[in-house]
């Protein structure tokens, strides 16, 4: 079981580096690289 979780932490951190990079991350960062997020909420009624 734990060769299994280790062979699934190898490739998640290999899929993280090859979509992110090997840098330190920071929610600004992140925001950039994503392009622009609706942030408007929609607010439903509640009777």
């Amino acid at each position: 079981m734990k060769k299994i979780i280790k062979k699934w932490l190898e490739k998640l951190e290999k899929a993280n580096k090859e979509s992110f990079g090997s840098g330190p991350l920071d929610c600004c960062e992140l925001a950039h690289k994503a392009g622009p997020v609706n942030t408007n909420k929609k607010t439903s009624k509640s009777n």
